[in-house]
């Protein structure tokens, strides 16, 4: 019975520290908003491949320096929905990714005694139609667990860019993520009634990530008016996304009287992780048609030294691999008021799946990406004072069927399945121009 009891105590504590950490039954996993889907409709529409040189509020994530490409402010506001279909074995995954994201993209040349143009942008999501901003979840499973699908927490990038001369911008930021420290002591009786002298403290610091950009525009640079330069339409970009990820680290004591003084329970765990992050690329307009070609080198083996300090995940002996991206797409203007946009990319996983993850079972595979958006730009006459713009867009990610071990700590459990299904996502966002 005093055994029991005891069991029974220290799942409690184990309950408290969960709910100090966790808002609701978030089902978190490895990766952030911004890399698994995109952020603007521009963003999933093109699978990334415009976003070097969208000026949008999520420029400030992708690539400052496109926030002094555009000509005009905007305030920005979108919603998301990202609803997976995935299949590994008898276990099915599909629980979305819901954020609402707000941004703006403000000239504040004035601001300054320069003679060049500034910009500043924002961009934040927040999961769940914005109800839950730290959605944190770490956890071994014994049947697998996506490793980047599933609720995101707080988004939050600010930049800056200037022009230094016309068709030569540079810009540089930062994305914040939150570290979460939490204390905890729990007294309680031999049969389990509170002793009332619980005590709960949790604290969350922001971490800041750089974010660095540059943008040339050859057309603006060399050409001037020449209508017959070679330059013209071609613009490449440039950009860096340091590393960053949410972490928790909980420091908890149970006291049972009578039979267990200090029973102390530590735990640093990680989540919604980024890896450096360096991509460029190429855009070449000509008329009313725009393609675009970029690539992005994610160094996800960085996450491997850190995986060691993860108390929950540290015996999974993770081998996560650097990968390239390859994105492509396409754009075709209709008298600056309708737009239609498309574009695909394929990602390869940056987790080896003949690698069993131990206990905690990581399930990722190799995905083709395609998307398509509409685009609709209204000059703000009649009852709107100003501009404005309604974009949408769809994507489907389609992965590959892939086997993976389920491994335990027990070999004679081990079991095989095949992680296979598709992720679809839509975007709508309005904005409004100034």
């Amino acid at each position: 019975m005093t055994k029991k009891t005891l069991s029974n105590n220290i799942s409690l504590l184990s309950v408290s520290v969960a709910l100090a950490l966790t808002a609701g039954s978030a089902q978190a996993s490895l990766g952030n908003l911004g890399t698994t889907f995109g952020l603007s409709p521009v963003d999933i529409a093109s699978a990334q491949s415009f976003s070097l040189f969208n000026s949008q509020s999520s420029a400030a994530y992708y690539n400052p320096s496109a926030l002094a490409t555009a000509d005009q402010g905007e305030m920005y506001v979108g919603l998301l929905s990202a609803t997976p279909d995935i299949t590994a074995g008898e276990q099915t995954f599909d629980e979305a990714t819901q954020p609402i994201l707000a941004g703006m993209n403000v000239n504040v040349t004035n601001l300054f005694n320069f003679s060049y143009p500034i910009y500043f942008g924002l961009i934040a999501g927040i999961e769940n139609y914005g109800t839950e901003m730290m959605a944190f979840s770490s956890a071994t499973s014994e049947t697998g667990q996506l490793a980047n699908y599933g609720e995101k927490p707080l988004f939050v990038a600010a930049s800056g860019s200037i022009q230094i001369i016309p068709g030569f911008t540079i810009g540089g930021g930062a994305q914040v993520s939150l570290h979460a420290d939490a204390a905890m002591n729990l007294e309680s009786e031999l049969d389990g009634t509170a002793a009332g002298n619980e005590s709960v403290a949790v604290a969350a610091e922001p971490v800041i990530t750089p974010i660095a950009g540059v943008t040339l525009d050859f057309g603006r640079m060399l050409c001037g008016s020449d209508s017959t330069c070679a330059g013209n339409g071609i613009t490449f970009a440039a950009a860096f996304r340091g590393e960053s990820y949410g972490q928790a680290n909980i420091k908890a004591a149970a006291t049972i009287t009578q039979t267990v003084t200090d029973l102390p329970i530590n735990l640093l765990t990680f989540d919604a992780y980024q890896p450096d992050i360096i991509s460029a690329g190429v855009r070449v307009k000509a008329g009313m048609v725009s393609f675009a070609i970029s690539a992005e080198q994610q160094n996800w083996s960085d996450l491997n030294d850190l995986m060691l300090k993860d108390t929950v995940k540290d015996q999974a002996s993770v081998g996560f691999e650097d990968i390239i991206i390859p994105r492509a797409g396409i754009e075709l203007n209709f008298n600056d008021t309708i737009k239609l946009m498309a574009g695909a990319s394929y990602e390869v996983s940056p987790l080896d799946p003949e690698k069993a993850t131990l206990d905690v079972n990581y399930l990722s595979a190799d995905k083709l990406v395609v998307g398509a958006g509409f685009s609709y730009f209204h000059k703000g006459t009649g009852l709107s004072a100003y501009p404005w713009q309604i974009d949408l867009a769809y994507q489907l990610q389609v992965l590959d069927p892939t086997d993976h071990i389920i491994s335990h700590q027990d070999s004679a459990n081990n079991s095989s399945v095949e992680l296979e299904g598709t992720v679809s996502t839509i975007s709508l966002s309005f904005a409004t121009k100034f």
